[in-house]
């Protein structure tokens, strides 16, 4: 318990993470106005800090903010549903330990987007700093080769935002997790589909600054969660597929 302390994760007693707190069911506010983060990756965090003799405190600030607070030294891990790509590997370590697919989500009554080129000519909302930004531009450039208008591709802060834009009639569609979007759906029945699914496999992660042991530290944490059942505990408790955390922990 004390080699994570002793490599710099824990410092006072404390494990600071920056996270967005606004991707259900992986962290998010169950009420307007409270202050205690809930979900999946917050158990799993928290879980963590206890292995490490710490308790958490989240840092809590837009999705596109959070890998450059992690740098700057504001919290020392990043877990807010972020993928892990070659890109943010450049300048940061991150252990793998979730997969998801990434889905399009409508509006139930609409029966005339079912799938991304159906976006063509209509609004598409996004989540600011995240890897859908790119699906979304990979999508126009397909559009433009199929001779066809682009999707009008708005951005906003949050996943939420997000969401709302679709329920007011702002937007045609999103592009999120199927995780998030099983959750939003449950929580709004009747009034959001899921007409498309991309079928690729995406994995998370949680980030941390390179070098020291802090990375080895937080393997051994995670795949102590998963082998005493804890993991799977929770997995149960948010409704999730149990095979979601079964992978593996490198990034080669």
């Amino acid at each position: 318990m004390a080699q994570a302390a002793d490599s710099g994760l824990v410092r006072n007693g404390v494990l600071n993470v920056c996270t967005g707190g606004d991707f259900p069911p992986m962290q998010y506010y169950a009420n307007p106005g409270d202050e205690k983060l809930v979900g999946f990756e917050v158990d799993v965090v928290d879980a963590i800090a206890k292995q490490w003799s710490g308790a958490t405190n989240y840092v809590v600030g837009d999705f596109k903010g959070l890998l450059p607070s992690l740098g700057a030294e504001r919290c020392d891990l990043v877990a807010s549903g972020i993928m892990v790509t070659k890109e943010r590997l450049k300048a940061y370590d991150a252990v793998p330990y979730f997969v998801s697919n990434v889905v399009m989500v409508t509006a139930a009554s609409d029966s005339e987007t079912m799938s991304p080129l159906d976006l063509s000519g209509k609004v598409l909302a996004i989540e600011a700093g995240t890897t859908y930004e790119k699906t979304a531009a990979d999508l126009n450039v397909e559009l433009a080769k199929a001779g066809k208008a682009p999707a009008q591709i708005q951005t906003y802060p949050s996943a939420s935002a997000v969401i709302e834009q679709i329920l007011v009639g702002r937007a045609a569609a999103t592009i999120t997790q199927d995780t998030t979007a099983a959750f939003r759906i449950k929580q709004m029945p009747g009034r959001l589909q899921v007409p498309y699914n991309y079928g690729d496999g995406e994995t998370y992660g949680i980030y941390l600054r390179k070098g020291n042991d802090n990375r080895e530290a937080l393997v051994k944490a995670i795949e102590t969660l998963q082998t005493n059942g804890e993991m799977k505990a929770l997995l149960q408790k948010w409704n999730l597929p149990e095979t979601a955390t079964d992978v593996k922990h490198t990034t080669d």
